[in-house]
């Protein structure tokens, strides 16, 4: 009966993360690529405050040190079906001090889970990498010897992205799995990211450095860059500088906006006041000439009334004295005719008039 491997564990630095992560927005369609690094087995000793007893906990770690990225105009390693070609695979430029140890992949989708596709690839790659690390290995003279390291792990790992209605907001999510026998044996590895987890001044002794075997300690604060992005250091460096020069400038040329724009406001804002101002005048100056015209016209009509009130007074005045006169006329004297008797009655006058100012009254009888 074979012992079941060691709990299996993944290191990796948080350069070689936020480069991974930085590739992910900024590639224009999906990638892919193979992890490289190497793989650490490590021992830790607990003793049990009850008994004294030592227990001892011997696990894997997996210390991701680069991604060679594939490039999506050249050919495949891998088939349809997920067939692993490997003739691709050894016309990759892979450091020689760096191992493969899985297959990463990147979608632009919301769904983090590996299609079928994606686990047959993974699962034809450990069969193809357990074949070339046993061929690596030392060949012994008893043919039944158990060796230390049979047990060889590899990685699938998933980056997926997505974001919100307005796009204002990029969520990225990853995931590390275990490959086993078969399509249903993934399990998902938990992630250490150096100097964030474990300290080497806690646990000095077991601490797994991510500088690949050979390499020197100037070019490990890039390596890991320069292996996902091909290109030598200096123009990565140039890259992220004109990077950021552009966001400064770009941050400049906003707030210059922003100022120019508060500026147009406040302007704005103040004519709005003056003209608000001189409509308050406006009409204050129309309420004033306003009355002032009441008043004139006031004044005109009193003085016409004034000027009228003496003609109509004389007038009416004359109306008077001539209906007195007509009223006052001695009765008609007849010679020819004999006169009336004394004592019969005078017959009335009847007098009827309308006047009017300026003219004379009309007399009735």
């Amino acid at each position: 009966m074979s012992a079941s491997p060691p709990p299996l564990r993944v290191q990796i630095n948080g350069i070689l993360l936020s480069t991974l992560l930085f590739e992910c927005a900024n590639a224009r369609v999906d990638y892919e690529g193979l992890i490289l690094g190497a793989v650490v087995s490590k021992s830790r000793s607990v003793v049990d405050d009850a008994s004294d007893a030592r227990v001892k906990t011997v696990y894997t770690t997996i210390v991701v040190q680069g991604v060679y990225k594939l490039e999506p105009n050249l050919p495949k390693f891998y088939g349809r079906s997920g067939q692993i070609n490997e003739q691709v695979l050894e016309h990759c430029n892979i450091p020689s001090n760096l191992t493969i140890l899985g297959y990463l992949k990147y979608r632009r989708t919301e769904t983090h889970q590996l299609s079928l596709r994606d686990k047959a690839v993974a699962l034809n790659l450990k069969m193809y990498l357990e074949r070339k690390h046993a061929l690596s290995l030392p060949t012994s003279l008893n043919p039944f010897e158990t060796r230390k390291d049979d047990h060889f792990p590899v990685l699938m790992s998933l980056f997926t992205a997505k974001t919100n209605e307005n796009r204002s907001t990029h969520d990225y999510d990853y995931t590390f799995w275990s490959i086993g026998d078969d399509e249903s044996s993934f399990e998902a590895v938990p992630v250490d990211i150096s100097n964030m987890i474990e300290s080497p001044q806690e646990d000095y002794q077991s601490f797994q450095s991510n500088l690949a075997a050979g390499a020197s300690r100037h070019s490990a604060s890039v390596g890991m860059m320069n292996t996902i992005r091909a290109v030598p250091t200096t123009t990565l460096v140039d890259g992220h500088e004109a990077m950021y020069k552009d966001s400064f400038e770009a941050t400049k040329s906003l707030a210059r906006n922003v100022l120019a724009s508060e500026q147009a406001v406040m302007e704005a804002l103040e004519e709005i006041e003056r003209l608000k101002g001189q409509v308050e005048n406006s009409k204050v100056a129309a309420s004033i000439r306003k009355r002032q015209n009441q008043q004139n016209t006031e004044e005109q009509l009193l003085e016409e009334d004034t000027e009228n009130r003496p003609q109509q007074k004389s007038q009416q005045q004359k109306n008077h004295s001539y209906i007195q006169q007509r009223s006052h006329l001695p009765a008609h004297r007849n010679t020819g005719s004999p006169s009336l008797p004394s004592s019969s009655p005078r017959p009335a006058t009847t007098i009827s008039f309308s006047a009017s100012p300026g003219s004379p009254p009309d007399l009735l009888y």
